[in-house]
């Protein structure tokens, strides 16, 4: 089944949960939920072409108890959200302009590489790689680090002698990826208009950046340490 909810793009300025929201005609914003694999759907406002937006694992109960609406001074909708696992989720933000676009997106990536950072500093193994990779399809968008010990490393090399290189590829060492919110940034990226300017490369630029200079200090480095950054498909 298949229920739609109207969010209106203009009301006063505040926040307001879903049934406290008032159709206001035409001027609207159209969630289309689909009970079939919790499947949320809209199209961004603001295009004539494209933009539609598609977010996974969203019940209706979750829709119903937790959506609402966070409208600016000028009573612009600025925000949807959702609680989702104990956390804030957003599921649509609306951009004033490229300035504000680019001061979002490069806050965001700051604080993301931050998370990522943080859960470096725990590794207290002596380490040879630091990884990092990112994939972007146009709806899924990942960016993580990945830890490769000294002792894997080395492992994988005696393993498999063949392969000069096997200790720079990131896919064989078993670590787990070491991700912030990439459902946020998803949908940053997914909101802004990317015609002119690639926000979702410069947010990997940003957070590489960061992990490159500062990740490197957190952890014991190993005789043979190395940096690698790479973007998969």
């Amino acid at each position: 089944m298949e229920i739609t909810y109207n969010i209106p793009l203009k009301y006063k300025e505040g926040t307001y949960k879903i049934n406290e929201l008032k159709d206001m005609g035409d001027n609207i914003l159209v969630l289309n939920h689909s009970d079939y694999g919790d499947i949320v759907t809209y199209r961004l406002p603001d295009r004539k072409y494209g933009g539609e937006i598609r977010l996974y694992q969203i019940s209706k109960e979750l829709l119903d108890n937790t959506l609402q609406g966070i409208y600016d001074a000028k009573g612009c909708l600025k925000l949807l959200t959702i609680q989702k696992n104990g956390k804030e989720a957003i599921l649509y933000i609306h951009y004033e302009d490229a300035a504000d676009t680019l001061q979002i997106v490069e806050s965001f990536a700051r604080e993301n590489a931050k998370v990522i950072l943080e859960k470096i500093a725990l590794c207290k193994e002596k380490v040879s790689r630091l990884f990092v990779e990112y994939f972007n399809d146009g709806e899924y968008m990942d960016f993580h680090a990945k830890i490769g010990t000294e002792a894997e490393k080395n492992a994988l090399q005696e393993k498999y002698p063949q392969y000069k290189d096997i200790g720079d590829s990131c896919g064989d060492y078993r670590a787990e990826s070491l991700a912030g919110d990439n459902g946020k940034l998803a949908i940053l990226i997914s909101c802004a208009d990317n015609d002119e300017d690639d926000y979702f490369q410069l947010a990997v630029d940003i957070m590489t950046q960061m992990i490159e200079e500062e990740g490197a200090a957190l952890v014991d480095k190993a005789a043979d340490f190395k940096f690698m950054c790479q973007e998969y498909d």
